[in-house]
């Protein structure tokens, strides 16, 4: 961007299309790397995505040019940065949460980001008043949840055991018994509960008695009753523990359940 002057962007500002088009091809390395980063995911590039990104990115900028208030070129470069990402922001929610408004999207996309990452958790955290004046309905959380598996899921690229180029839909079709062309979000929502019921009930297994007895009562996992909306000292009666040894039980147990379940989440 050694060409990028006050004089051009002054001059493009007047729509002068010599310095528009200029000033286009001065920023495209900005735009296309903020555009490849929008249409990354967990390591895979959506080339696809990000031509879509590049172009509603260009547009953007050649519409919002006399919108810039400022003259100087660090002022103009942080002006673009934000209208890029407001406007791949913007694109990459439009084709990802097909079927829902964008208000919606958006809300479920901070849900997201409250469950560390995780969309089914995300469709609970969505209802709860950590989500504030954004709070959802259940239904539209899950309209939420099932547009965002619809776009998104069923097509990413998954490692096999022998290296061959898969997708999660050929996973979750060899799981479930359901023809790849066939799936739809309840499948990977089946699957993916059938994995996680599998993966916790493993997890718990490598927990102390009391460990896991105590977690599983704080969830009414059966076994064990659901004791999580009563006291401890309720629990510890039936225990046959004090109900400071229930607490610690609970502290160590969900420490060490974490840190099982992530590792195995990872692998």
């Amino acid at each position: 961007m050694t060409r990028l002057t006050a004089e051009m962007i002054s001059a493009a500002k007047s729509n002068d299309l010599a310095a528009v088009s200029a000033l286009i091809t001065e920023t495209d390395s900005i735009v296309i790397n903020r555009a490849r980063r929008h249409a990354s995911d967990k390591g895979h590039l959506d080339l696809d995505l990000a031509e879509d990104l590049m172009q509603a990115g260009r547009v953007r900028l050649w519409e919002s040019l006399p919108t810039f208030e400022g003259k100087e070129r660090g002022e103009f470069l942080a002006w673009v940065e934000k209208v890029l990402h407001s406007a791949m922001t913007e694109h990459r929610r439009a084709v990802k949460f097909q079927g829902v408004s964008m208000t919606t999207a958006k809300d479920f996309e901070r849900a997201i980001e409250l469950a560390a990452g995780d969309p089914y958790d995300a469709a609970r955290v969505a209802t709860t008043d950590a989500m504030g004046p954004r709070k959802m309905t259940r239904d539209r959380a899950y309209e939420a949840l099932l547009s965002w598996l619809g776009v998104d899921s069923l097509d990413r690229p998954c490692d096999d055991e022998n290296g061959d180029e898969i997708t999660l839909g050929d996973v979750i079709a060899a799981e479930s018994g359901v023809p790849a062309d066939l799936l739809d979000p309840r499948d990977y929502e089946t699957t993916r509960r059938k994995t996680v019921r599998t993966q916790v009930h493993r997890v718990l297994g490598h927990l102390s008695e009391r460990q896991r007895h105590v977690l599983k009562a704080d969830h009414g996992i059966a076994p064990v009753g659901h004791y999580g909306d009563g006291p401890d000292a309720t629990l510890a009666d039936d225990m046959g523990v004090t109900p400071y040894q229930v607490k610690q039980a609970r502290v160590k147990g969900k420490n060490r359940f974490s840190e099982l379940y992530r590792a195995g989440a990872a692998a």
